[in-house]
């Protein structure tokens, strides 16, 4: 996964359009830079990488596998999801060997650099701004991957003004090397669709994740 070949080979081997249309559904969409299209600095003008397992072939072949690879493919959630994943790569010669661990296993284990690639998901706490995700994955903080002092800059430029302009220049120059240097596959967003009545007593939490077994009936 160090040389680029290989990463880009990733992000074009694997469907995103279709695991959306036939697991995901509702009203996800496939996204392409490495935040959420709605939040503040989240440009589009990025390098998107289309489903082209032809070009993956080549790539791999140029990079020196022609016959593909084994890896070892983490996940947390959404096992249907990860395995459409592994068989998008297998079709590529890319094997993958699953591991299907609890969040803050899986999270461990990326801390101490013992993952090569995983499925993993995001809220960005409702914070609508790129500093909520990209910064916090691509800062050299403990679940930052790529480690590239650029982009580190650059989202540090974004981070420290209150200048719009400069903002999304900043983040926009990042989120571009993030994208040709292929250091994430971004996926799609995520529905959380529920309903409650109000004859409950239900408040909603900071991250997103609606734990009912809190609420209770007045």
């Amino acid at each position: 996964l160090k040389d680029v070949r290989v990463r880009q080979a990733i992000n074009h081997a694997i469907d995103r359009k279709a695991i959306v249309d036939a697991l995901v559904r509702g009203k996800s969409e496939v996204v392409n830079a490495a935040c959420f299209p709605s939040q503040f600095g989240c440009t589009q003008d990025v390098t998107v990488y289309d489903y082209n397992p032809e070009k993956a072939k080549e790539l791999l072949k140029e990079a020196g596998y022609p016959d593909g690879f084994t890896i070892d493919f983490y996940a947390y959630r959404d096992r249907d999801y990860a395995e459409a994943m592994m068989g998008f790569l297998g079709e590529v010669g890319i094997k993958a060997n699953f591991n299907y661990l609890k969040y803050a296993t899986l999270r461990d284990k990326i801390r101490s650099k013992e993952v090569p690639m995983a499925a993993m998901t995001w809220g960005s706490y409702s914070i609508n701004d790129v500093s909520a995700i990209t910064s916090h994955f691509f800062k050299h903080g403990a679940d930052d991957m790529a480690l590239d002092d650029k982009v580190k800059a650059l989202l540090e430029k974004g981070d420290t003004t209150v200048d719009s302009a400069v903002r999304e220049a900043a983040y926009k120059e990042a989120l571009q090397i993030i994208a040709d240097q292929a250091y994430w596959v971004p996926l799609w967003s995520y529905n959380t669709n529920y309903a409650f009545s109000n004859d409950l007593n239900f408040t909603p939490s900071s991250d997103e994740i609606p734990r009912f077994f809190t609420a209770s009936w007045k």
